[in-house]
């Protein structure tokens, strides 16, 4: 029959989960004709059906996919992760892949039609296929012996942005909230690479870090502190999220005065 797995990558420290996020890349025109084309347009009418935003095709997700079909194939079984194979995340980033979120159907059949049917049957594979929190997709069907060996890689894409980038971001949010921008500096920068505490020289009210890939949201503890009115001006820094911190995840640190 078939499997499924989701992910959700994380946002500051046990979370695991991103409540938004960041702009989705452009996608690709979409997969030539064959039995990938068939399952993406089967997934999209079913997601319009129900008025959820279609799924666009993406070349990484779509390696991912593929390179896990092989193996499959080569198998003769389906699995979300063989012996000595990286789980789902660690795949999607070799694959080049930044996300925030991410899933993955695989299934076995003698056709197209078969395995879109057998998800959508299966409330798991279902809840994949019309996740609104997904935005990207990229499919691939391996044949050995006429059996469809077939994996469905769903995330929402991440487009990294520049540290600059990030700060005006997180700045304008700051902004908005009455309080005077301070220059990033050095220091700001170095505060955010820290695991605790700040860099020498800084002496804040209060600080905060912390990893998303949406920046159009501040953390709650952050909101709280700004509302309490004890503090006049902010300075932003961003830094390396590090490998370890989600495919698609922003590091910032804000420095209350």
């Amino acid at each position: 029959m078939d499997a499924r797995q989701a992910i959700r990558m994380g946002l500051v420290a046990a979370a695991l989960f991103f409540p938004r996020a960041g702009q989705a890349q452009a996608p690709p025109v979409g997969p030539p004709l064959g039995p990938e084309r068939q399952l993406l347009e089967e997934a999209n009418r079913e997601r319009e059906a129900r008025h959820l935003p279609a799924l666009h095709w993406d070349a990484a997700l779509e390696r991912a996919a593929r390179e896990h079909a092989g193996l499959m194939a080569q198998h003769g079984q389906i699995s979300h992760q063989f012996a000595g194979e990286p789980g789902l995340a660690e795949r999607l980033k070799r694959a080049g892949v930044r996300f925030s979120t991410a899933a993955e159907n695989v299934g076995q059949a003698q056709g197209a039609e078969e395995l879109h049917r057998m998800w959508m049957h299966s409330p798991a594979h279902r809840a994949n296929l019309l996740d609104p929190e997904v935005d990207s997709a990229g499919f691939a069907v391996a044949i050995r012996n006429g059996q469809f060996y077939a994996v469905q890689d769903f995330a929402r894409i991440v487009v990294m942005l520049t540290p600059e980038a990030q700060e005006r971001k997180v700045g304008g949010l700051l902004a908005a909230r009455g309080l005077q921008l301070l220059p990033p500096g050095s220091g700001t920068r170095a505060t955010c690479a820290l695991d605790r505490g700040v860099a020498e020289g800084l002496h804040p009210k209060y600080h905060i870090r912390w990893m998303t890939a949406d920046l159009e949201q501040l953390p709650p503890q952050l909101e709280a502190e700004i509302r309490s009115g004890q503090y006049r001006s902010a300075a932003v820094g961003a830094c390396a999220a590090g490998s370890d911190a989600g495919a698609g995840a922003y590091r910032v640190v804000v420095l209350l005065y």
